[in-house]
């Protein structure tokens, strides 16, 4: 596994492996980096993230919203599993938040902190790289992806 892998675990247990900010750059899909630019109202430069734990986020990952970094600081913690109050309400309502065509990449966020903590990071992490790849070919997809871009397989 590389050595900065467990940057890509968020917070809240979101895997930023299968996120277009951090994906798009890897792959060098700029029609996507395009895209999120356009949508989110940012720069190219500022969609482009290398992960939760990084020090290159996007805009949006650093105001967290949700306030789970603010949270994580509060209760010295690197991620939601390892807090006393874990799982809390915070957690449970952002299962419901960013649904993109019917798809919440948020919908099992607590299921994947509880796989970190009765597994291991390393575990998880090779977990989700497996489940953010296309099925039939291998290739790394968007959380998203209903479609493989390079096989055409059917994904969700």
């Amino acid at each position: 596994m590389e050595k900065d892998v467990w940057k890509l675990a968020g917070i809240c247990g979101i895997y930023c492996g299968a996120c277009p900010s951090y994906l798009a750059q890897q792959e060098n899909d700029i029609a996507e980096l395009e895209k999120r630019a356009r949508d989110m109202n940012f720069t190219i430069e500022e969609v482009r993230c290398d992960g939760c734990h990084s020090d290159n986020l996007m805009p949006t990952c650093v105001e967290c919203r949700p306030g789970f970094r603010q949270c994580a600081r509060e209760h010295r913690v690197t991620w939601c599993f390892e807090c006393p109050d874990f799982p809390c309400q915070r957690l449970e309502d952002f299962k419901h938040v960013h649904i993109v065509d019917g798809i919440s990449h948020h919908e099992h966020l607590i299921e994947e902190l509880q796989y970190i903590k009765d597994h291991n990071l390393n575990a998880w992490l090779e977990k989700m790289d497996r489940e953010g790849r296309c099925p039939r070919c291998g290739k790394r997809v968007y959380w998203f992806t209903r479609v493989c871009p390079d096989c055409h397989a059917h994904i969700r």
